[in-house]
């Protein structure tokens, strides 16, 4: 089975790369609704969960499938994510929630054995033959409740192909209204509010097939507030040495009420802003009153760490090293998210000195423990804020240029690892170079 569905390791709840949980007594009214409708089998079989970006829907379903899976719940889940490669492509989606299906219940897994020997090419048919086959007519075997099955599918938003995420929910439309293939568990749907998402489930919700949830129905200010008071609370705890000067309750009461204003209930803002505030090369109190006037969003983060990163790299004594900017450039415009390493090939640098200037940059980029992981963005609109010119204005990537700068080294390297035997080639950049120079050139043309 796995050789055949060639299943993702890295899109379930058990993903590797760090993950956003609900902070402790945070989101309790949600996830008393999203429980509620778990345990309800007459409520409806889906539960959409929207919100805009960094409202924590994500946090919320990691949250739920952690708890699900510790009482042998969740049979399957999937995260999607913008910018890396397979799990941005709905292709994978139903042939790796098979696959932890049939590994949920040995029954489930004979039905799928069976059905993979006649139909080894199933993943080629329509999504709604691939549902039925590939999850429903599997989990229908395991005689459970339709309460005991949970699959999450997060962030359908994240998916690269629009119009697939549309026919993916159509053939969940067409399912629910076809009497013999009622689904037999409750999936749990979550995304921004889209137009092409939006659009599909209207029918959905007025049929009372899924059960609609906004999370701008919930106010987080209180949650967020919570938040913020933990994590700088221990952030003081932790630089005692430098913190003993300031006076407790730090910060005040009014500061944490200003600081979770300028959130704007969104957590990924509040988390962000308590990076920004742990940042070792300045005081964490001189943070925190630059953090007080940072009011609208996430964008006056992004400016002030990138242009003050900019500027000191812009100081480094090693002229080699004044390329801040076309590390960015990789980060905000490769298809995948590429190791330290890979970035290293590409720029013609050392790894370490790679490390180096991603630093100052710590607040908005996951920097790996290894070289041979890949660097991540904190949260996806970075990647949006670095291509925006109206937006980043100075800071703004220059597409055409980048684009034109990537094509041109990996056809360098296409050609010089062509002559290199395997032993000294750096095997992820091979093979990004080899799949993606093409992409780079129509992007710069």
């Amino acid at each position: 089975l796995h050789r055949i569905l060639s299943p993702l390791g890295d899109a379930s709840y058990t993903r590797p790369e760090p993950v956003a949980r609900c902070h402790p007594c945070t989101r309790l009214e949600v996830i008393t609704e999203i429980e509620k409708w778990i345990k309800d089998c007459d409520d409806c079989p889906i539960l959409w969960l929207n919100g805009p970006a960094g409202s924590g829907k994500s946090a919320i379903s990691q949250t739920i499938a952690e708890h699900y899976a510790a009482q042998q719940q969740i049979a399957a889940s999937f995260f999607f994510l913008r910018g890396t490669g397979q799990r941005s492509q709905l292709q994978h989606l139903i042939p790796t929630l098979a696959y932890q299906v049939s590994i949920f219940d040995p029954a489930a897994e004979s039905v799928l054995v069976k059905t993979m020997n006649k139909e080894p090419n199933i993943d080629k048919q329509a999504l709604y033959h691939q549902l039925v086959k590939l999850l429903i007519k599997p989990i229908q075997a395991t005689e459970q409740e339709l309460s005991k099955i949970i699959i999450i599918i997060d962030a359908l938003d994240e998916c690269d192909d629009k119009n697939a995420i549309s026919e993916f929910i159509k053939a969940l439309s067409t399912i629910c209204n076809t009497s013999n293939d009622q689904l037999p568990f409750r999936l749990f749907l979550t995304s921004r509010v889209e137009q092409h998402i939006q659009e599909q489930f209207n029918c959905l919700i007025e049929q009372s097939v899924v059960k609609y949830l906004s999370l701008q129905n919930f106010h987080a200010g209180k949650d967020i507030e919570l938040y913020l008071k933990s994590e700088l609370s221990s952030l003081y705890g932790r630089k005692s040495i430098i913190m003993r000067h300031i006076p407790r309750p730090w910060p005040s009461k009014e500061q944490l009420q200003r600081l979770a204003g300028n959130a704007a209930g969104s957590f990924i803002i509040a988390s962000t802003l308590v990076k920004f505030i742990e940042n070792e090369k300045d005081h964490p109190d001189d943070n925190l009153k630059v953090a007080l006037d940072m009011t609208d969003g996430l964008d006056p983060v992004y400016h002030q760490v990138i242009t003050t990163a900019v500027q000191e790299n812009k100081t480094l004594q090693n002229e080699q090293l004044h390329i801040l900017d076309r590390v960015l450039a990789i980060i905000g415009i490769a298809e995948n998210p590429l190791s330290v390493t890979g970035i290293s090939v590409l720029l013609e640098r050392r790894a370490f000195q790679i490390i180096q200037l991603l630093l100052g940059l710590q607040a908005i980029l996951l920097i790996p423990e290894k070289d041979d992981e890949p660097v991540r963005l904190f949260h996806t609109s970075l990647r949006d804020y670095l291509c925006s010119k109206w937006r980043s204005e100075e800071l703004c990537i220059n597409m055409q240029q980048s684009h034109a700068m990537l094509a041109i080294r990996c056809l360098q390297l296409v050609v010089e690892y062509s002559k290199k035997d395997d032993k000294s080639k750096c095997e992820d950049i091979a093979i990004y170079a080899c799949k993606y120079w093409l992409h780079h050139l129509n992007q710069s043309l």
